[in-house]
């Protein structure tokens, strides 16, 4: 038996839904904006602060996916690949914010990095590594639960580096795309082949995982997108983020388990408080 999802997961059909999303509950996000204007000097620590949990987000994705390779997917060559592929993206990704930090600040910020990757490891625990569902979790909320907040980054924000703002668009954006549609296509490769008393099993055991992970993230996102907002200049004009990141989370588990969202059981929200 294999689902019947329509459309095809796309970064297409992913603006479609956060468009609807922002239409719903933030009507007042506009869809394009002008070029962000360079940092000011006065700026830069926000700024550098900023890019360094950009940074540490992609370390910790690469000490995770490294001990995937052996752990979760030791018997699974396919997935190895796309580890291994991931893995070496996000690394490009946080060498690039390491050494363009330097650039914009005079040091290197690599201590600093560590600092917060290991701040990631600490809140997340043995969730991302514990088994296929607790790994799957980690992948959701490091690449896809997050795609939301990060549109919402580019069409808010008045500010911006052009070294980075080019590097995102030639390289990030893509290298993105490519893990989300693999971590889509990881899912459905062993859901579209499960029995129907299996597919029920798989979904508790996803819905499961990921709520432990919002858990786990929710104190770290509330500071992360403080910190993102006023390096990117937009504090004040951030109302309705965290119910459109509420509601894109429901439609990308319901669209991995072929249900309606309204199928989906109630989940933590990311304003809880632990």
């Amino acid at each position: 038996m294999t689902t019947t999802i329509s459309p095809a997961w796309s970064t297409d059909y992913e603006l479609e839904i956060i468009d609807n999303l922002i239409n719903n509950y933030a009507p007042h996000i506009p869809v394009k904006r002008d070029v962000p204007r360079a940092i000011e000097t006065k700026e830069l620590d926000n700024f550098c602060r900023f890019r360094i949990r950009g940074a540490a987000h992609d370390l910790f994705i690469v000490q995770v996916c490294a001990k995937a390779i052996n752990q979760i997917a030791i018997d699974d060559p396919e997935l190895q690949l796309f580890l291994s592929h991931q893995l070496g993206d996000d690394g490009a990704h946080a060498q690039h914010t390491r050494l363009r930090v330097e650039a914009l600040s005079g040091y290197d910020p690599i201590d600093e990095i560590q600092q917060q990757a290991k701040k990631h490891s600490r809140f997340m625990g043995d969730l991302p590594i514990r088994d296929w569902f607790g790994f799957l979790a980690f992948e959701l909320h490091y690449e896809l639960h997050i795609v939301a907040s990060l549109i919402l980054n580019k069409r808010l924000a008045t500010i911006n580096d052009p070294d980075s703002a080019s590097f995102a668009v030639e390289k990030i954006l893509p290298d993105e795309a490519f893990h989300r549609l693999g971590v889509v296509r990881e899912w459905q490769r062993k859901y579209d082949k499960a029995s129907p008393q299996e597919k029920k099993e798989f979904a508790a055991k996803l819905i499961e995982a990921d709520e432990e992970g919002q858990r786990r993230r929710n104190s770290y996102l509330k500071e992360h997108w403080e910190i993102t907002h006023r390096a990117l200049g937009y504090e004040h004009e951030a109302e309705g983020i965290e119910v459109i990141y509420d509601a894109w989370r429901r439609e990308v588990l319901a669209y991995l388990l072929d249900i309606p969202v309204s199928q989906l059981p109630k989940l933590v929200s990311v304003s809880e408080v632990n």
